[in-house]
This record gives C-alpha cells, structure tokens and sequence, in this order.
C-alpha cells in the first residue's frame, strides 16, 4: 500500500489534464492505518467532509484507484463503507458519487440528531468527571475561537469537541450515530456564509461548568435548530435561483 499519493505522483499522471480527471487536484491523501481498505475509506471521507469531492461529484474508481496507489478491491469495498454511512451512492448502471441531500432528508437528519443529542449532552453533562471537564474546556475554548476564524477550520475544531464530550454518556451507539449525522450533514454547511451564535455558545459553556445538563441540552437543541433552520433557508434560496 502506498500512503500520501497524489495523482501527481505517478508519471501516467502527469500525462493526464486536469479536464481529462477532474479529480487530480482534489487533495485526498490517505494516512498510513491498519490496512489499504481502512486507508482508502479514511481519505476519501475526509474529502467529503472538507468538500474536496462536492455532494452529486461522480466519482471515476479507475482515477481514484491510481491517485490513491491502491487496487479497485480496496478502493470497492472503502465506497462500500462510506455507501452505508450515507456519504456516497452505487449503482451498477450509473456508477459512483457523492450523495447529495435534499431538504427533507436533511430535516429528518435534524430531527434525529435533535433528539439524540439532546440526550447524549444530559447523560456527558452528569457523568463527566472534574479533570475531564477541565480538558474539555480547552477543546471548548479551541472550537470557539476557531469558529470565528476564516480559514474554515471550524467544523474540524467542532467535530473533535463534540466527539471527545459525547464519550462520557457512556453510550457508544448513540455518539457513533450522532457523528455519521453530524459529518452527513456537515459537509454542506462549508458551502455557505453562515454564523454558529457566539451567545449559545457562552451559554453552553456556562451549563457545564455549572453541571447543568437541563440547561446545557436546551441550548444544545436551540443551537442545533437555528443551524438547521439556516440551512434550509440558505439551500431553498439556492433552488429557487436556479428555478
């Protein structure tokens, strides 16, 4: 297995345009893990997620299979992952791509992720201990500056909080479904201008160093339909452009 191979490594490569593979300089590397598959599924998730491969972008597995210096097996059963986390989508006739949400589909992610996480932050909130708040807070602090950032790193700072804080509910199924949801969705809020509220985040803050999980999952919930409610508005504005 090769690891940290752009397309631009091989000399077939270099022969190629970038109209000829539009996927060349999309920037998806793979980090060496436990085989090709686990590789190969890590990249190109990231590439969703940072928008390096756009929702509806067809994917050519013969152009991905050479960038990525792997066989088609590897590269096959990595989209058959990432088809079951709902980042892309197979079919025999029409090939491979990234999905691609409709308004629906994401009221229903937010309706579920609502729920759940509403629930996960009451049961973090109660469980986590004294050090590991003290921790937390600095993963909080580093989100919270990095949301006002413009480089876009926002969503990765937000994600590892969210990760690292849903651990201590002590319920492994329900944080796993909440970051498929989180990065399915996620993905289509690097496409628009938008603000994650600075005062919900104050107040969040404020719930868990006060151990209110009442409190903390209430503003979580109001946070969570204010970015739904802004998307939605954002790609309904889209649609209607382009009517």
């Amino acid at each position: 297995m090769k690891t940290s191979i752009t397309a631009s490594d091989t000399p077939k490569s270099k022969e190629r345009t970038q109209t000829e593979n539009p996927m060349a300089n999309s920037g998806i590397h793979m980090q060496p893990l436990r085989s090709a598959e686990e590789a190969v599924t890590e990249a190109l998730r990231k590439a969703i997620h940072q928008g390096d491969l756009k929702p509806g972008q067809r994917l050519s597995q013969a152009d991905l299979a050479e960038q990525l210096g792997v066989s088609r097996i590897p590269l096959r059963d990595a989209l058959r992952r990432l088809e079951a986390e709902a980042l892309v989508k197979m079919d025999g006739r029409r090939g491979t791509w990234v999905s691609d949400l409709n308004i629906d589909a994401i009221k229903e992610i937010y309706e579920i992720r609502i729920m759940l996480e509403e629930r996960c932050a009451r049961h973090a909130t109660n469980n986590i201990s004294d050090e590991d708040l003290e921790k937390l807070l600095v993963l909080f602090d580093e989100m919270d500056e990095a949301e006002l950032q413009p480089d876009g790193n926002g969503y990765a700072a937000r994600r590892e909080f969210y990760s690292h804080f849903y651990k201590f509910a002590n319920r492994p199924m329900m944080r796993n479904q909440i970051l498929l949801l989180r990065d399915n969705v996620g993905r289509y809020h690097r496409f628009k201008e938008h603000g994650h509220g600075h005062e919900d985040h104050v107040e969040f803050r404020d719930a868990l160093v006060k151990r209110d999980a009442k409190r903390a999952a209430k503003v979580l919930k109001r946070h969570l339909e204010d970015a739904r409610d802004d998307l939605l508005k954002d790609m309904q504005s889209k649609f209607e452009a382009a009517d």
